[in-house]
């Protein structure tokens, strides 16, 4: 019943109690949360915490938070790395050397007061020597609130690698600086965008003529020569490309005084301060090219007469050979005639001068675009290019050949000279620079062989022509030692009696395969070939033994005269003299029975020695002719130097006698002249009775010519002198 009756109150009671216990668990649970949010927000705070702490222990650089009082709080590892100690609760000007404590200290109140302040340089103290230098930056600390606190966070970043590397590159400026404008070749910085010189050192600034100042802000291509400019812009264009990394070129440069010099410019790129500089480094090579010039003109040319020598020639030959036209291109051999005799009688020396001044007239007569060269010896060459025409070489030969006559004047002596020429042409495509070379050499010997002092074109028999000289030049020598060259006698007759006065010995050569050969298909060879001494003086032997013979058989007609013709070099031979004498002596001829003929080209080699010869031969009571009188140059004045008792006129104008009246004029000139000068007068090739007949009306002393007879071995003569 009471239990009834308590229910609706302790019902509420219940009710009350439950909201209670609801609500401090609900409290308790709110709390709980709390708590846990609070741990967690700790927990992350100190996880964050932990994290900006790593991350300021790796970085790379000293990090302290410094309080007002300038102690360190905080400091990350690396601190302890570049400083070498702990330095928490320490004050922070002890992280420094005693010499940089101030300054940190100056640097960390004016950050506290608020002042903006540029990172410092200072030492760290440290057991390494040298200290570690490092960049001290100073940052104020913020409160909760964004103002500016007492702390500072300090950071200090080792740059000694960095500055260790900037003295060194500040040091090898200076070195490039005292290198630059110490150098003794020239140099330059060259801006590559514009082209203007930034810098230029003293030793180009004399090798320009100008001062330092005045170069810079110009540009070295105005002061390039204008051959030389674009040579080098394709070099320029790689180098601003990145394709090269420098160049070289050889230039020339305008100095101040308007001269160029040569100069060998190397120039290589680089970079300062973000500008693209050109080291340009310029060598004065003047003088190194003038060398090299002079040692390859040297090498292409002749040292005595300065002409191309016979490499330069065939080179520049093939050159001109190359794509001419048939016809276009000749050769011109120009060989001076019996030139041995000077070198032999007046030294080596005179001969020098005297090519030096037939190459003298050689070159005034060449036209533009021709080429002059001495080939060798006393031998020119001339290259004639007609410019893809054909070119009119026979002219321009005779012009060469005309040009060596008037008489030259060497050491005080006044010489004649003339010259054989052969002249060949391309005519043959395929010819080469040796077969032109060739061709017109064979010319000159035919040249040689008519006679000298002419010119002659080069026809293909030529080649055969001095193919055989070659080979009878050998086979003439041993013809000379194996007695093969024999005298002929042709007689020589007095015009006003018809009577036999003596014989001219003309030579023969009795040759094994080639039968009788006349002294026009030998006398030549033995001349250039140094063999026409011997020649002679077997001649001279055989003449008078085969005289003395004569006399020792009291012939008939044997009581006449001999005559030996003497060739110029035998003439000029000191020892000549002395064999006509041994001769005479040894046959025991009279020397009155003794004629030596010389020829009027002998005479004119050289006036003064040919007189002093001419006067030591006759001292020995011989007699001398000129030969062939009339086809030289010789004058009155240059006969009456001579010791001579008579002149033989050539053939060349007795042929004509009596029927042309220019060789008729001649003869009468010349027989008036020997009579003027009371000379005896011969005629040479005397053939038939119209000549004869004029020659007396001239009155002529003397003649000798198929006429009269031919010439004949000894055999012959002796038996006509033997039924005379």
């Amino acid at each position: 019943m009471i239990e009834r009756d308590l229910l609706p109150v302790i019902g509420p009671m219940l009710g009350m109690v439950a909201a209670v216990l609801l609500a401090v668990l609900a409290g308790w649970y709110l709390l709980r949360r709390v708590e846990l949010g609070w741990r967690r927000r700790l927990a992350a705070a100190a996880a964050a915490e932990q994290q900006v702490r790593r991350m300021l222990d790796d970085l790379p650089e000293a990090v302290m938070l410094v309080d007002g009082d300038g102690f360190v709080r905080s400091a990350n590892a690396s601190t302890r790395d570049l400083i070498g100690r702990d330095v928490v609760g320490r004050p922070v000007h002890e992280a420094v050397t005693d010499d940089d404590q101030q300054v940190l200290r100056e640097g960390w109140e004016r950050v506290g007061a608020g002042a903006a302040v540029e990172p410092l340089l200072v030492r760290l103290r440290s057991d390494v020597t040298p200290p570690p230098l490092a960049e001290a930056t100073f940052h104020r600390g913020r409160d909760g609130d964004g103002n500016g606190s007492d702390e500072i966070l300090l950071r200090l970043r080792d740059v000694s690698e960095r500055e260790r590397q900037s003295a060194a590159l500040e040091q090898a400026r200076r070195r490039f600086q005292q290198a630059f404008h110490s150098a003794p070749t020239g140099m330059a910085l060259v801006r590559l965008d514009d082209g203007r010189v930034v810098d230029a050192n003293q030793s180009l600034g004399e090798m320009l003529g100008y001062p330092t100042r005045e170069l810079i802000g110009r540009t070295l291509r105005e002061l390039t020569h204008v051959d030389d400019v674009l040579e080098a812009v394709p070099h320029r264009a790689r180098l601003e490309l990145g394709i090269v990394d420098s160049y070289r070129v050889d230039q020339r440069f305008r100095r101040a005084d308007g001269d160029y010099i040569w100069t060998r410019t190397r120039v290589s790129a680089t970079e300062d301060d973000g500008v693209m500089l050109a080291i340009t480094h310029i060598e004065d090579i003047t003088e190194q090219r003038r060398t090299a010039e002079l040692l390859t003109h040297a090498a292409r040319h002749d040292d005595l007469t300065g002409l191309p020598n016979r490499a330069y020639l065939l080179h520049l030959l093939s050159e001109r050979l190359r794509d001419a036209v048939p016809g276009a291109v000749a050769v011109v051999f120009v060989d001076l005639d019996q030139f041995k005799v000077v070198n032999d009688s007046l030294g080596h020396a005179v001969g020098d001068d005297v090519l030096v001044a037939i190459a003298d007239r050689l070159r005034e007569v060449v036209r533009d675009g021709d080429v002059l060269g001495r080939f060798g010896g006393d031998e020119f060459v001339v290259v004639l290019d007609g410019r893809d025409r054909p070119v009119e070489v026979g002219e321009v030969a005779e012009r060469l050949r005309r040009s060596c006559l008037a008489p030259l004047l060497v050491a005080d002596e006044e010489l004649f000279v003339t010259a054989s020429i052969g002249y060949a042409l391309n005519t043959d495509p395929s010819a080469t620079a040796n077969d032109l070379m060739r061709d017109a050499d064979a010319a000159m010997y035919r040249a040689k062989a008519r006679g000298r002092d002419t010119v002659e074109a080069f026809e293909q028999g030529h080649r055969e022509h001095s193919a055989l000289a070659l080979r009878t030049a050998g086979e003439l020598r041993r013809a000379i030692a194996g007695g093969e060259i024999v005298p002929y006698f042709q007689p020589i007759v007095d015009l006003a009696t018809g009577r036999v006065l003596g014989h001219e010995v003309l030579a023969r050569w009795l040759h094994p395969d080639r039968g009788l050969l006349t002294p026009d298909q030998f006398l030549g060879v033995a001349e250039e070939r140094g063999l026409i001494v011997d020649l002679g003086t077997v001649m001279l032997r055989d003449s008078l033994a085969q005289l003395a013979r004569w006399r020792a058989t009291d012939l008939d007609g044997a009581r006449g005269t001999i005559s030996v013709n003497v060739a110029t070099r035998q003439l000029v031979d000191p020892a000549f003299h002395d064999l006509v004498a041994e001769v005479l002596a040894e046959t025991g001829i009279d020397a009155d029975s003794l004629w030596l003929e010389i020829t009027e080209t002998t005479l004119l080699a050289d006036v003064k020695q040919v007189a002093v010869a001419l006067r030591d031969l006759r001292s020995l009571g011989l007699h001398l002719a000129v030969d062939d009188f009339g086809t030289g140059y010789s004058s009155l004045t240059y006969l009456r130097r001579f010791p001579v008792e008579a002149i033989k006129i050539d053939r060349g104008f007795i042929s004509g006698l009596g029927l042309e009246s220019d060789d008729t004029t001649i003869v009468e000139a010349v027989v008036r002249l020997g009579q003027s000068l009371g000379l005896t007068v011969v005629a040479e090739g005397v053939e038939s009775p119209l000549q004869l007949s004029r020659l007396r009306e001239l009155g002529c002393d003397r003649a000798q010519g198929y006429l009269f007879g031919r010439p004949r071995p000894a055999a012959l003569v002796e038996q006509e002198m033997t039924r005379g």
